[in-house]
This record gives C-alpha cells, sequence and structure tokens, in this order.
C-alpha cells in the first residue's frame, strides 16, 4: 500500500485529533489547547491512506544545551499512528520525512521522549541514540523532613520558571524550552492533575499518588529543603520520588540512573555535540 507522507493541512485536523484522543486519551480540552496555541503549519506532519491523515508527529522547536553551547532542536511530540493502521509503516515514513525536513531547515537534532522502555529499539533503528537519563532518588517522610527548612514565600507566585530552570540546570546538558513551551508544559501537567510547588526561587512539579509524591521536575536556586516544606503539605503522602538530572548533588540511599531519552545528531556540528554530551537531562515534557 503506497502511504503519502507530507505536510498537515487545515483539514486534517479532526483526524490528528481522533489519532491523538485513541492513543494518548487525553481529554478533548487539552488536544484542542494544543492546537490553538502550540501548532503551526509546516511543524505537523500526517501519514495517508487513501487520502485520509492516518498518523501524525508534531516538531516543537526548541534548544539542545550542550557545554554551554545551543543547538537548534525539534522535539518530536505526539507521535502516533490510529490502532487499525499499525503496522503498515506510516511511522517509519514520518520520521523519515522529520530527518528530511529538519536536514533541510538546517536544524542540529530532532530529540523523542519514548514513554515505553520498547520504544527505545524501534528508535534506534532510525539513528536516534539514547543520550538524556534522570536520577530517581527516594526519601522516606522522616528523611524528607530531616532535609527540609523553612521557605521563602516572599515573591513564590512571579517567579520566572524560564529564567531559574535555565539557571538551575545550566551546569549541565539540557532540553530548553521557551516561553510557550514552558506555559504548555505547566498547562498539560495541570491538566493530568498535576500540582506545582513554589518558592522565591524555586518549583517543583509533581504528581501525588497513593501514598507517594512524585515530583517531575524540581529546580532551586537555594536549598532545596524549602521544597521539600512545601512537598511536606501533601499530609497523605508517606514516600517522595525526586527525579532529577544525574549531576544533581541531591543525593538518597535509594537512587538510580533511568534512560528518558534519544536524540538524531543531523550534521557534522552536531555529532561532535552527542559526542561531548554526557547525561542530558529532559525533566519538563510537554505530556
Amino acid at each position: 500500500m503506497n502511504h503519502i507522507v507530507e505536510f498537515a493541512n487545515a483539514g486534517d485536523m479532526d483526524h490528528m485529533k481522533t489519532i491523538w484522543r485513541m492513543t494518548f486519551a487525553d481529554s478533548d480540552e487539552l488536544i484542542n489547547t494544543f492546537m490553538t496555541t502550540m501548532y503551526r503549519d509546516g511543524y505537523a506532519i500526517v501519514s495517508r491512506e487513501e487520502g485520509i491523515a492516518v498518523a501524525a508527529a508534531y516538531l516543537l522547536p526548541c534548544q539542545l544545551v550542550v557545554n554551554g553551547r545551543l543547538y537548534s532542536t525539534y522535539y518530536l511530540y505526539a507521535a502516533a499512528t490510529h490502532p487499525s493502521h499499525r503496522n503498515k509503516g506510516h511511522m517509519s515514513g514520518i520520521l523519515k520525512k522529520a530527518e528530511e525536513v529538519a536536514v533541510e531547515r538546517g536544524i542540529d537534532f530532532i530529540v523523542i521522549a519514548p514513554q515505553e522502555d520498547c520504544m527505545f529499539n524501534y528508535y534506534g533503528k532510525f539513528g536516534y541514540q539514547t543520550a538524556f537519563y534522570k536520577k530517581m532518588v527516594h526519601f522516606t517522610r522522616e528523611e524528607l523532613k530531616g532535609k527540609a527548612v523553612e521557605p521563602d514565600l516572599k515573591n513564590a507566585y512571579d517567579i520566572d520558571i524560564l529564567a531559574i530552570r535555565q539557571e538551575c540546570l545550566g551546569f549541565g546538558d539540557y532540553l530548553n524550552w521557551g516561553n510557550d513551551g514552558i506555559k504548555f508544559a505547566m498547562y498539560s501537567h495541570n491538566a493530568a492533575t498535576g500540582s506545582i510547588a513554589f518558592t522565591s526561587d524555586g518549583y517543583a512539579m509533581y504528581y501525588m499518588g497513593k501514598n507517594v509524591v512524585y515530583v517531575k521536575e524540581m529546580c532551586a536556586l537555594s536549598d532545596p529543603g524549602e521544597l521539600y516544606t512545601m512537598l511536606l503539605l501533601e499530609e497523605q503522602a508517606e514516600r517522595f520520588t525526586l527525579n532529577l538530572p544525574v549531576n544533581s548533588r541531591i543525593h538518597s540511599p535509594d537512587e538510580r540512573i533511568v534512560r528518558v531519552g534519544m536524540c538524531l545528531a543531523l550534521n557534522e556540528n552536531a555529532k561532535i555535540g552527542l559526542s561531548e554530551m554526557r547525561n542530558a537531562y529532559i525533566g519538563m515534557t510537554l505530556d
């Protein structure tokens, strides 16, 4: 069967929303918000059968910071195929098209964060290499209490998350979002029943599970103990899991390193950057 892989157009919108909804089970509100705030013509790729879009992915501009140098990057987001059309080569066509478009535009990297561990092997077939990792540290409630300090909340709700994130993560290699990406990441986090704790110079994006606080990303310019105090306000939590850059100074007796993302170097300059990359960090994603 011949597939047509090309940029999406306005007539594809309903089909793209259906593909997204059936793959990720996100709400119509979240999907519509993405389409109105993040979608751009020339940055969504679809694969068609008989003229109908049955697979889609979105290229979101961002930056990869390696050793303080900025590399132009596309984050491949919400890559999905309609369940009735899987295993027919639609996604491989989209990946090839994404690479072709990025090379034509002079982009250095494409980055993706596979949602399932088995997908690392799949993307590896297209040249993607695992380059992003996180350190997961675990604390009991008593252990975290011993590290908590009184927080400064004077300007807690007026902080510049983009600036704090760049300063906090700038000591290592990381994926750098612009303001639009951060705003949507915060929106989607809240839409997924997530919470955000703030201090005057830090934040922690987290989910409350059964007796466990799961921190997706935490950045603090001063003592992280201030954010610990805010997390301890979740009185039912008995354990706390923090996802951090591998080179974070925060440690616990119970910690491990986990792979979280891959990248495709698209030119010689990017290949040099990839060779220098050490445990790059994604943290904040848009899902």
